[in-house]
C-alpha cells in the first residue's frame, strides 16, 4: 500500500500518500502455513490440539507438561522458547511478568467495493486511545477492526457505519474475531533455560499494536543467542541474557517512545485531536513523513511531533484540558 485516507473525529479527511510502497498487508492463514512448512522441512514436530499447562526449570532441562486429546505426558528439552502472543499464564508462572495493559482489539472481513485504500479513523466514537481502520483485500473484500482501550464492539460498528450506509452491522458484528494485544513489554524476557519471544514478551508497537516485524526480530535474535548457548554448552540466564541487552538495543526505545506519545495522545477529547489534525497540516507533518519516515520505526516520527510548534501546542493543550 501507497496511500491513506486519515479521518479526524469532525470528519477531517487528510489523505496521505507515501513515494514508495510502504505497507504490506499479511494474509495470517498463508503466512502462519508457510512458517509451519519451513519449520517441518528443517526437521521440527508440531502438536496440534496440545496445551502446555506448565514448565518446571530444572538444573540439567526444562521440563513441559502437556495435556493433549489422548491425555497427559512431560516433554523434556534443554531450552524452551515461549511463543504464545497475547498469553501470559506461562510467563507469570515463572515470574517473568505481564505487560503494563492488554489493549483489546477486534476484527472482522466484509464485501464492500467502496474502500479503495487505507482508511483510519480517529475520535472516541471508534476507539479509547488509538484508533479505527479499513483495509482493502482483494476481491472485493475489506478488513475493519478497531484497537481500543474502550468498549470494542461500540467502537467496531461506529467504524462500519463510517464506511457506509449499505452495510449491516449487526451481521458483521457477529463474524467479528476478538483478542488481546499487549502494551509494554513484561519485565523480563529470559532466565534459565527461558526465552520469551514476540508479544508473547510485548514486542509490539505501541503505537499502532503492530507484532509481526517485531516478532521477526526477536527471534532471530533468540535464535543467535540460542545456538551460541548449545556451542558453550550452558543454558544458565548468564548466557540467555544477552538476548535481552539485544532486543533492547533494538527495540527499547521504540516501544518506550510509543508509551510515551500514548501517555498524552490517549488522553486527547475529540477537539484536541481535531485539533491535532489542523496542526499536522500547518507544520506539514505527513511530508516529513513522506520523506523521512518508516513504517516500522516510529521514535522519529515521534520526536518531529513533540519538536514541532502547532503539533507540540495541540498535544500539551489537549493534555492540560484533560
Amino acid at each position: 500500500m501507497k496511500e491513506a485516507d486519515l479521518f479526524s473525529p469532525g470528519g477531517c479527511c487528510i489523505t496521505y500518500s507515501h513515494p514508495e510502497e510502504a505497507v504490506f498487508v499479511v494474509d495470517r492463514h498463508i503466512f502462519d502455513r508457510k512458517l509451519a512448512e519451513n519449520a517441518l522441512d528443517r526437521g521440527a514436530k508440531i502438536f496440534l490440539n496440545t496445551k502446555i499447562s506448565s514448565l518446571s526449570v530444572e538444573d540439567k532441562y526444562v521440563m513441559a507438561h502437556i495435556k493433549t486429546q489422548e491425555g497427559e505426558h512431560n516433554v523434556f528439552a534443554d531450552i524452551c522458547v515461549i511463543a504464545t502472543g497475547a498469553n501470559y499464564n506461562l510467563q507469570s508462572s515463572l515470574g517473568l511478568g505481564r505487560p503494563k495493559k492488554i489493549i483489546k482489539g477486534i476484527q472482522v472481513e466484509i464485501k464492500t467495493e467502496d474502500i479503495e485504500r487505507l482508511r483510519l479513523y480517529w475520535g472516541r466514537r471508534f476507539s479509547n486511545g488509538f484508533f479505527g481502520w479499513a483495509i482493502p483485500l482483494m476481491d472485493g473484500r475489506t478488513r475493519v477492526g478497531v484497537m481500543t482501550e474502550g468498549n470494542a464492539i461500540d467502537g467496531l460498528r461506529n467504524t462500519l457505519s463510517a464506511i457506509g450506509d449499505s452495510i449491516d452491522s449487526s451481521s458483521e458484528l457477529s463474524k467479528a474475531r476478538r483478542r488481546g494485544i499487549a502494551f509494554g513489554t513484561i519485565t523480563r524476557s529470559y532466565s534459565d533455560r527461558i526465552i520469551v519471544v514476540g508479544e508473547a514478551a510485548g514486542h509490539i508497537k505501541t503505537t499502532t499494536g503492530g507484532g509481526i516485524y517485531y516478532g521477526l526480530l526477536s527471534a532471530e535474535i533468540a535464535s543467535k543467542v540460542i545456538k551460541k548457548a548449545f556451542k558453550v554448552g550452558t543454558f544458565e540466564a548468564k548466557t540467555i541474557s544477552k538476548y535481552e541487552k539485544q532486543w533492547k538495543k533494538i527495540l527499547g526505545k521504540e516501544i518506550a517512545f510509543g508509551e510515551y506519545f500514548h501517555k498524552f495522545y490517549s488522553k486527547l477529547s475529540d477537539n484536541s485531536l481535531d485539533g491535532l489534525f489542523s496542526a499536522a497540516k500547518q507544520d506539514a507533518l505527513l511530508s516529513y513523513i513522506a520523506k523521512n519516515g518508516k513504517f516500522d520505526w516510529h521514535k522519529d516520527a515521534i520526536v518531529k511531533i513533540i519538536k514541532s510548534p502547532n503539533l507540540r501546542k495541540a498535544l500539551w493543550n489537549g493534555f492540560f484540558c484533560y
